[in-house]
């Protein structure tokens, strides 16, 4: 296995592990959507977020291929790396893909989470996010995901960083806490509760 710095031209790969990782919440938000069309509109999902500013690494097997991403968004480089016009265009060409029954869904589950947040301490307004997170079913369980977090909190380790996690992800909690991560509050969408993580920033006596 090895790290690979991602782009989008790797956005339909990324799609295909992040609906293989995530069948519940496709099947929720995208059920009735035929394969290849669910695909097109995930892949133009990951290129809108590259073209907004994000970075992914891409964990590959011997023979290349992807098994694992991590998507994140760094303040201190989105602005430089924006390209509003493909961003855009790339908007529109999902807006054509999605359904109206489908759009407000992701709405109304956008409303929900933006009004259940519930924060214990005030979050730094320069800060970095990791968005998703993804390992392929069949290499679960191997220590992938604690590699690939590894080398995304070394590209921005002089951020905080941000994440939410399901609350019944037992996993993912054990991963974010071994990783130095803590809770700062809570929030809800259609389909359950979420935890919100913050990692500040190591100083050289942590490292």
């Amino acid at each position: 296995m090895y790290v690979d710095r991602g782009s989008p031209e790797d956005a339909r790969e990324m799609a295909k592990l992040y609906c293989q990782a995530f069948p519940e919440s496709v099947e929720f938000f995208f059920g009735r959507k035929p394969a290849k069309l669910l695909l097109d509109l995930m892949e133009l999902t990951f290129r809108l977020i590259f073209h907004w500013g994000g970075e992914a690494l891409l964990l590959k097997d011997e023979g290349g291929q992807a098994v694992g991403y991590c998507l994140y968004l760094s303040a201190e480089q989105a602005r430089l790396q924006r390209r509003w016009g493909k961003a855009l265009t790339c908007l529109a060409r999902l807006a054509a893909k999605v359904a109206p029954s489908e759009l407000l869904r992701l709405l109304h589950n956008q409303l929900t989470m933006a009004r259940s947040a519930e924060s214990t301490r005030k979050i730094p307004k320069t800060k970095a996010e990791i968005l998703s997170i993804a390992i392929s079913p069949a290499c679960q369980g191997q220590g992938l995901g604690t590699l690939l977090l590894e080398k995304v909190l070394q590209r921005i380790k002089n951020q905080p960083v941000i994440l939410n996690v399901r609350a019944n992800n037992e996993s993912g909690k054990r991963l974010y806490a071994a990783a130095g991560f803590s809770a700062y509050g809570t929030t809800k969408d259609l389909l359950g509760e979420w935890i919100m993580l913050i990692r500040e920033p190591r100083s050289h006596s942590q490292r």
